[in-house]
């Protein structure tokens, strides 16, 4: 079992010639995609608000439960352990603020109760999670969000339109990137912000495209760590995606396999059965 559900593994830890165990050692990076085109999302100080009303502890123990060797949280824009990671900007995410506060944030950012369309994907266990935790906190700072129910695959389909919210538009989703790809700034596709051509939500931030070049181009470690904490900051401030921590689902397999191979996906080569 690639990844059982966390309520299962008690049981599965106490079954006979069951191994639980972690075989993907990165796990995953959860977050909410903005849609940086249209609506209320489409304005950074509102997207700043919004990240500020999310407990990302609160978040990763409705997806994971109380084991915190399950989940990392609160997490940055950079995977925590890795040489990227660094504290730029983490005040953001680790000091809890006051509702009062956060409605401040929100009436100053001119917020006049526009309707946020949040497509909430109930049939993913850990996207619904996250979902209902972040739809709560949203609406607790008088946020206006809409919670729409639908299955992953309308998701999918919908995340692709770039239409206004009166035209079938779309404000919000949750995700799960892999989180290896959030070692560095090369593969974190989500911090990008190529405009058109970035993924879905479409950020268009020129400094972090510049940014993100200049890191590629830079053979300086120290500079490079720079970059990654420049990087970091203007990340907090335009907020490309909302950060919901990391979590780590452990695999299920009989003791009777051998030779499960480590790494972010599952493969299914080197095993051997007794």
């Amino acid at each position: 079992m690639d990844q059982p559900l966390p309520d299962l593994l008690p049981r599965l830890r106490k079954a006979r010639g069951v191994t639980v165990g972690a075989l993907d050692g990165y796990g995953t990076f959860g977050g909410l995609r903005p849609n940086h085109r249209h609506g209320p999302t489409a304005n950074p100080l509102i997207r700043r608000a919004m990240l500020a009303a999310i407990d990302q502890v609160e978040v990763m123990t409705a997806v994971m439960g109380e084991d915190h060797s399950l989940w990392r949280a609160p997490v940055g824009f950079f995977l925590p352990g890795t040489p990227s990671a660094n504290d730029a900007g983490m005040e953001a995410v680790r000091r809890r603020r006051r509702p009062e506060e956060i409605r401040g944030m929100l009436a100053a950012a001119g917020y006049g109760g526009e309707s946020i369309a949040f497509m909430h994907p109930t049939d993913q266990t850990f996207y619904d999670a996250m979902s209902s935790v972040a739809v709560a906190a949203l609406r607790q700072v008088g946020l206006n969000v809409d919670d729409q129910s639908m299955d992953w695959g309308t998701v999918v389909q919908r995340r692709t339109s770039m239409e206004p919210l009166e035209r079938g538009g779309w404000s919000l989703f949750p995700a799960g990137y892999p989180a290896a790809e959030y070692r560095d700034p090369v593969f974190a596709s989500n911090i990008r912000g190529n405009g058109q051509q970035a993924w879905f939500g479409w950020p268009d931030d020129p400094q972090i495209e510049a940014m993100r070049d200049a890191w590629m181009d830079s053979t300086d470690e120290a500079e490079m760590h720079r970059l990654d904490q420049r990087i970091q900051a203007r990340a907090f401030e335009t907020v490309p995606f909302i950060p919901l921590g990391q979590y780590l689902p452990p695999a299920a397999w009989r003791n009777t396999l051998h030779g499960l191979l480590k790494g972010p996906v599952p493969v299914f080569w080197n095993v051997a059965k007794d």
